[in-house]
């Protein structure tokens, strides 16, 4: 195996495992529970809080085999590839370094190109004009 970061090799899995921000975890947990969770999250803070750790929790609790659930297995294959960092559901976007136009351009064709192929090569999709 190559070398990870710490951080990254520790990174918790699950809201229990998010230390230092129960007011979002429990909001987040609270709302998948409701089913009240709204089309779009900005986790925003300093440097090392944990947005990305909660954006990935996140993501597996809304795309886990036994879910939308508060508490992801963490043994599917969504929740795998999202631990991963390898899901084509998932996509991390570091606003620090896609700042200008070009790349907010560069970044919506991406997601369109990777939306069409996903619904391209799922059956259960359909294909769709966004105007």
């Amino acid at each position: 195996m190559s070398y990870q970061v710490i951080a990254r090799k520790w990174r918790p899995q699950t809201f229990k495992d998010l230390v230092g921000q129960q007011h979002v975890t429990e909001t987040l947990a609270n709302a998948i529970r409701n089913d009240r969770v709204a089309h779009a999250y900005i986790f925003s803070g300093a440097r090392g809080v944990g947005k990305t750790t909660a954006a990935r929790i996140l993501a597996k609790a809304m795309n886990c085999v036994k879910g939308p659930t508060p508490e992801p297995c963490g043994e599917c294959d969504s929740c795998k590839e999202i631990a991963a960092g390898t899901s084509l559901d998932v996509i991390e976007i570091d606003a620090a370094s896609n700042r200008g136009i070009d790349q907010i351009r560069e970044l919506r064709e991406m997601v369109r190109a990777c939306s069409f192929s996903k619904q391209s090569s799922d059956p259960r999709r359909s294909t769709h004009a966004d105007g």
